[in-house]
């Protein structure tokens, strides 16, 4: 099995941006390597970046999709490193 870690990206509106960030860290905990996000579309919407454990990408995935309907998933890429 592979313990790579992934990194997803996706846009989420801007009134949105803390609760992706605090879902994220409760459903990670350790396995959270890193957040980045960077503002887009006249700050309107957020441009994240997470690195997470292999083994959260499908937790993350469901949570954001329940919680957060308007997000747009976008690259998945496992790596060695970042």
């Amino acid at each position: 099995m592979n313990h790579f870690p992934c990194v997803m990206t996706l846009k989420v509106d801007t009134a949105s941006v803390t609760q992706l960030r605090r879902m994220v860290t409760r459903i990670c905990g350790d396995s959270l390597e890193f957040i980045r996000i960077e503002i887009c579309e006249h700050g309107t919407r957020m441009q994240v970046w997470l690195c997470v454990g292999a083994a959260m990408v499908a937790p993350v995935m469901d949570a954001v999709m329940q919680s957060l309907p308007g997000a747009e998933f976008g690259r998945f890429t496992q790596t060695s490193h970042y």
